[in-house]
């Protein structure tokens, strides 16, 4: 991800302080030389009592936060009926509205600080797809609709109000990574010997 970013001029670099942010974050901060302002605004939702949990005790305890893991963790396909709602809210948590309301502050705190700069966010999967409902003006509630990956990045333009437009998502992400690992993919060696 560093190595997709350094040619460009970041003027700020923005992440959660969660681990996983921070250490993607320290990477990004040594390719483009700009230091990490950590926002824990940024923070992925808070799952509460579930952080940690196995599907089987999802499917004892909690059956309603099954799609959670089809649709969040196993990049399965998003529809109407294999999401949660937005209002959901984990057991000693937080719900996605929750974590969107306070991520979208955050962003339009940046747009209005860095109007016309280039700034990177290293944040999460729903706290990124709920900025990009922002941006593109979606309710909040389709967040389900951006299929985020691990350090997949996306691109976009966005005014003092964080108001705008996506222009890549997912842009670094190996094709293996995306649609869920269901792209049909050639093997190399097969490939190499069609060409």
């Amino acid at each position: 991800m560093g190595g997709f970013l350094q040619h460009l001029q970041v003027d700020a670099l923005y992440a959660s302080d969660l681990l996983r942010a921070r250490q993607t974050a320290e990477i990004i901060s040594t390719a483009v030389g700009m230091p990490v302002r950590y926002d824990d605004r940024l923070r992925e939702v808070d799952t509460g009592d579930l952080d940690g949990s196995t599907i089987e005790e999802l499917q004892r305890a909690y059956p309603a936060f099954l799609p959670w893991v089809q649709a969040g963790f196993r990049q399965g396909f998003a529809s109407n009926v294999n999401h949660f709602e937005v209002t959901l809210r984990f057991p000693g948590g937080e719900c996605v509205l929750e974590a969107a309301e306070r991520a979208v502050s955050a962003f339009r705190g940046i747009c209005e600080r860095h109007s016309g700069s280039c700034v990177a966010i290293v944040s999460h999967a729903w706290v990124s797809s709920s900025i990009l409902c922002h941006v593109m003006d979606i309710p909040v509630d389709r967040y389900f609709r951006f299929g985020q990956v691990n350090a997949g990045i996306s691109i976009l333009r966005a005014g003092m109000d964080g108001r705008g437009m996506l222009d890549g998502l997912n842009l670094s992400a190996p094709l293996e990574l995306l649609a869920g690992g269901s792209l049909p993919l050639l093997d190399r060696a097969t490939r190499g010997s069609d060409e």
